[in-house]
């Protein structure tokens, strides 16, 4: 019996795609900000792809165009769109591994006010940094060990909100014990 496959699975088809189509793009030195692509090229990448998920990734294709992430231009061109981009850096964040090496004593902090006009945006920003690791200090200041700045600089500047997050590396002075916040990120 085939089991339709759930939304989650969906998604992670969907990104799968999308990054298969930048790399591409980024393999054939394209401005991905701008990344225009030909069916041609998409029927290049669909070769490359095993021919039991051929129909698979054709079907996931459609639904990325259905959803804004692809863009029809003409007959034979597709754009990839701003929202597409955003969902890859997602993505890209939420696979990286920021726990490499020794932690160096220092804070990562993120602290923001963005208007309510952008709550959905805020509500991306917050939900990934806490996937990440980052624990709430107050409603709007984050903190973790380890962080990624440049790629979530990006994702900030993606999302349009870098007026409203500010990003802070800091060292807890001599007289604050910290200890607790060590001992949350398992740092003794």
């Amino acid at each position: 019996m085939n089991k339709k496959p759930s939304s989650s699975e969906e998604t992670s088809k969907a990104t799968k795609l999308l990054l298969a189509i930048v790399n591409f793009g980024e393999a054939a030195s394209i401005n991905i900000d701008a990344f225009l692509f030909s069916m041609g090229s998409a029927r290049q990448l669909m070769r490359n792809i095993s021919v039991a998920n051929r129909e698979n990734y054709r079907s996931t294709f459609q639904g990325l165009c259905r959803h804004g992430y692809i863009k029809k231009v003409n007959e034979n061109q597709f754009l990839i769109t701003p929202k597409a981009l955003r969902k890859i850096r997602i993505s890209q964040i939420e696979a990286s591994d920021w726990n490499v090496g020794k932690w160096d004593g220092f804070w990562r902090i993120i602290s923001f006010d963005i208007p309510e006009s952008k709550k959905r945006e805020r509500n991306i920003l917050r939900a990934l940094i806490r996937r990440k690791g980052f624990i709430g200090i107050q409603n709007s200041v984050f903190i973790a060990p380890f962080a990624d700045f440049e790629a979530l600089a990006e994702l900030r500047k993606d999302l349009k909100i870098e007026k409203y997050v500010s990003f802070f590396i800091a060292k807890s002075y001599q007289t604050d014990d910290d200890s607790l916040l060590k001992k949350r990120f398992k740092l003794h």
